[in-house]
């Protein structure tokens, strides 16, 4: 089940690499990007979906992602990490909000964010 915040981020995709697409560099938008097919390289969006046949080598730098592919390399999202049941993840995350479903793979690390609150 994809989450409320989750679910406006799938509404919100400005950029699609298709299944049948392979990218070698890095991918960079302030935008969401769905990934249905192969990046070798880093990403850096404001938002991810990781599609169910994606396979992704490299560095992500978001503020959330969806993952049900496969992910081998480290996570940062400033916001949210969602990981569904079907996904591998191999590498370390960084997120204020962890979700890991029933059935997902996670090898790695994981560390959570503390935002910051001002006491008046």
């Amino acid at each position: 089940m994809i989450k409320k915040k989750s679910k406006s981020l799938l509404d919100s995709v400005e950029s699609l690499i298709g299944h049948s697409a392979t990218v070698e560099g890095t991918v960079k938008t302030d935008k969401t990007v769905r990934i249905d097919g192969k990046i070798n390289g880093n990403i850096i969006a404001g938002g991810v979906i990781v599609g169910e046949k994606a396979e992704i080598t490299g560095e992500i730098d978001t503020k959330v992602i969806v993952i049900a592919g496969l992910i081998k390399g480290n996570i940062n999202a400033s916001e949210t990490i969602e990981i569904l049941p079907q996904a591998k993840v191999f590498g370390d995350i960084k997120t204020n909000i962890l979700t890991i479903a029933e059935g997902a793979h996670f090898y790695g690390n994981s560390s959570m964010t503390i935002k910051e609150t001002t006491v008046d």
